[in-house]
């Protein structure tokens, strides 16, 4: 029997030549990645780590994980990066009050802008340290022509860079990361990586393995499944356009925001090419009648989806209590934190949601949360210039889109109950057990929900795989039939009368499939899912182009794509008229 063993083994080796690298090693998550090099390093009890408090928790926790100690330093006040200025005072500080030896920094490269590596690198070697790139924000950044991940080429200290593969990241295998660095290193990472057997199952069941293993140490479960490598190999190739998209819409954001003097925009030296993983504007905080918090609800109930990046690590409880820390410990990052604003941006966003980004912040500006003589150049118009219905049309279509709903739904309900009660007495006589089959979906918001639908598989089936190919054995007689005329979705009907879905609307996903597109759901969810749209349309024989051997690959990687790429596109330009011809196309097709 053939097996394709190579899919970690493409994706490693795709993912090295694209960044510059000789190899690298895929994992199951950026924080695998830290901990790894940690591992590798033989960084343990005694021995002290620096690192910026600015950063996502979990990349000071694998510092804890491995019994040293974290040591902060500040931030620079342009990028956010760790200072090097700062390092000296906290190597002399960790051994002074801790009597921790350094032994590593970790360089957080934050929102996607790099660090200041040549004069980090000069003080590793100036007190003997590894470097540690935390490049989650990182993919696909430069520094000084080089990318992120090529660094430990001409590196004279031991050298790291890792990535993280999530949801959210430029590049996402739903959860995931790869960790760079020479070969000595990674090989000794590579080994804690895999339960410390001294081969992985490549070599160990390959077409030319042996299955004898050792445990050299005692190693931890990060190895990166084939169906994530599948999808990150499809991702990598897009990643150039991902980018290209990504910087367009921070160039727009720097240009609408620019002559904004209640905002701080973001830093770009020259010298470096921004990833702009996230788009995090500082408020002048001292030229608003607001808070920042108050300024990020007020986004929040105009739909704008802002947050904050991040809480400083030294102010949580854990680290606070056990070492002591104070907010204006790091004066820098502390103060940036307070003034925090995360905007929207992810290459999925169309122009149109670009400009409700920026219309929304403007129109905030100018709304009285400016101290007086401080309202951006060019307000939005007023409500008396865009007209007095202008505020309740959007409330009016929604409540007629609602009363349509409900009264198609009920009449239908209605008219289809012979056929309701014909469908469940084939059921109980071809296969018995119940009529109706419940399933957990994501609806509006992201809220669970319970998708009702006529049973048209034998009891367990979805406990063999979420997806249903062509003769799927586990589709019964009367499940082909009701499958063929979609006869299956008519119970949805009662989801409908329920509030929990359109008629017409993006069809409601799995939430591990929702995971994976996140950032598409985001901008999909904030309405209720629906029974049809024309992705549903455009792919109702779906269960005929799946291929059995890459059945999950082939859903994440071509076909979800493309059908949320319709449901976008539609959900831009919907309204009555084209909800009523969708419905309409959806009966023909299930007459023809």
């Amino acid at each position: 029997m053939d097996h394709d063993w190579g899919k970690v083994k493409r994706f490693e080796q795709e993912f090295a030549l694209f960044v510059g690298a000789e190899d690298a090693l895929a994992v199951s998550s950026c924080t695998a990645a830290l901990h790894l090099s940690l591992l590798a390093l033989g960084i343990g009890p005694g021995d002290g780590v620096i690192t910026s408090p600015l950063t996502f928790c979990s990349g000071v926790h694998v510092i804890e994980h491995v019994g040293a100690r974290p040591v902060f330093a500040d931030v620079e006040p342009g990028t956010l990066g760790l200072d090097p200025a700062g390092l000296e005072p906290a190597i002399r500080r960790a051994k002074r009050e801790f009597g921790a030896r350094v032994k590593a920094i970790i360089a957080v490269h934050l929102y996607g802008h790099p660090c200041d590596l040549d004069a980090l690198q000069q003080v590793a070697v100036d007190h003997n340290l590894a470097i540690i790139e935390d490049a989650a924000h990182c993919l696909p950044g430069k520094y000084k022509g080089r990318m992120i991940g090529s660094m430990y080429r001409s590196a004279i200290v031991p050298w790291f860079t890792c990535f993280s593969f999530y949801a959210t990241k430029n590049l996402t295998t739903a959860e995931g990361g790869m960790l760079i660095a020479n070969e000595e290193w990674l090989e000794m990472a590579r080994r804690w990586a895999l339960h410390g057997l001294d081969r992985d199952a490549w070599k160990r069941y390959g077409p030319e393995g042996a299955w004898g293993y050792e445990v050299l140490c005692p190693g931890f479960k990060y190895n990166l499944t084939d169906i994530q490598a599948a999808l990150g190999m499809h991702q990598l190739r897009k990643l150039p356009d991902f980018h290209a998209r990504r910087r367009q819409i921070a160039h727009r954001y720097n240009t609408a925001f620019a002559r904004c003097r209640a905002l701080e925009l973001p830093v770009e030296h020259e010298d470096i090419e921004h990833a702009w993983h996230i788009y995090a504007l500082r408020l002048k905080t001292d030229q608003l009648t607001i808070s920042r918090n108050q300024f990020i609800d007020q986004l929040g109930s105009r739909n704008i989806g802002a947050s904050v990046h991040f809480i400083p690590a030294h102010l949580h409880a854990f680290y606070r209590k056990k070492y002591g820390n104070r907010p204006d410990d790091f004066p820098i990052a502390y103060g940036a934190y307070q003034r925090l604003v995360s905007l929207p941006l992810f290459p999925g966003m169309q122009d149109q949601d670009v400009d409700d980004v920026v219309e929304s912040v403007t129109k905030l500006l100018n709304a009285g949360t400016c101290a007086p003589g401080l309202h951006t150049p060019d307000p939005v118009p007023s409500q008396a210039e865009i007209g007095p219905n202008a505020s309740t049309a959007p409330a009016i279509a929604k409540v007629l889109r609602r009363g349509f709903d409900v009264t198609c739904a009920m009449l239908l309900l209605f008219l289809l109950a012979p056929l309701f009660a014909v469908i469940a007495l084939l059921i109980k006589l071809n296969n018995g057990g119940p009529v109706f089959y419940l399933q957990p979906r994501v609806g509006k918001n992201f809220k669970i929900f319970s998708v009702l639908k006529f049973r048209t598989m034998v009891r367990g089936a979805d406990q063999k795989g979420l997806l249903t190919p062509g003769h799927d054995s586990r589709v019964t007689r009367v499940g082909r039939f009701l499958r063929k005329f979609r006869f299956d979705e008519l119970p949805q009907l009662i989801n409908v009368l329920k509030g929990e879905m359109h008629l017409v609307g993006a069809r409601p996903e799995v939430e591990r499939y929702v995971s994976l597109f996140r950032e598409q759901y985001a901008l999909l969810l904030r309405d209720a899912p629906g029974m049809t749209d024309p992705a549903t349309l455009a792919f109702r024989h779906e269960a005929d182009l799946f291929k059995a051997e890459t059945l999950e690959e082939q859903y994440v990687s071509e076909i979800l794509p493309r059908k949320l790429e319709l449901s976008l596109d539609y959900s831009r330009k919907r309204c009555f008229a084209s909800d009523a011809l969708v419905l309409f196309r959806t009966i023909l097709a299930l007459v023809n």
